[in-house]
């Protein structure tokens, strides 16, 4: 009698484990916002090491139809901004989206800026991510804002520069970004 007991009790023990298993496995999938926090930070860790062949991978498959990896590469290998580190603030998902608020430090060179030493800066960064075949794609819609970017650098120099000449005029600091690429035909405009 005894050893029938240990019969049955295996299979059902067997059993409840494969159920919780399956469980907890269905109650990770529904909230999505670590799975995105991860991918948004090693994409970011990609740009920062100047992987753009990989962090082509982590775009949506939509803008990765309307622009070519050889487009995306020589991209960000002409970006004049060297981007370092990256730390997510904020995570909001839908069943199919989320939105990331994101800390994105950089460093610009002075060459770009005419001053003497590079900037170093973090700007906030909001991103959109897409499910698409069960996996989390960045969609580039949303970029960085080049304008607040240039901003900040520009009064950055003018706090570095030494006061000039009377009558002297200062020439505004150029945007340390490229300008804007045209509109994809399917969900944005080019980002890194």
């Amino acid at each position: 009698m005894i050893m029938r007991m240990s019969k049955i009790k295996f299979p059902s023990l067997v059993c409840g484990i494969g159920m919780s298993v399956l469980a907890l496995v269905g109650c990770g999938s529904k909230d999505p916002s670590e799975a995105v926090r991860q991918r948004a930070i090693e994409r970011w860790d990609l740009l920062g090491g100047r992987h753009a062949v990989k962090a082509y991978d982590y775009l949506s498959p939509g803008y990765r139809s309307t622009h070519t990896l050889e487009q995306y590469v020589a991209f960000v290998a002409t970006s004049r901004v060297q981007w370092k580190s990256a730390k997510v603030n904020s995570v909001k998902c839908d069943e199919e989206v989320c939105t990331l608020n994101l800390g994105v430090r950089s460093v610009i060179p002075g060459t770009a800026l005419s001053r003497p030493s590079d900037l170093e800066l973090e700007s906030p960064v909001t991103e959109k991510w897409v499910r698409s075949e069960g996996q989390w794609f960045f969609l580039p819609d949303v970029k960085i804002n080049p304008q607040g970017i240039a901003k900040e650098a520009s009064d950055a120099t003018t706090e570095a520069k030494q006061p000039s000449s009377a009558g002297a005029q200062e020439n505004p600091a150029p945007s340390p970004l490229p300008p804007p690429a045209e509109e994809g035909k399917k969900d944005g405009t080019k980002h890194p």
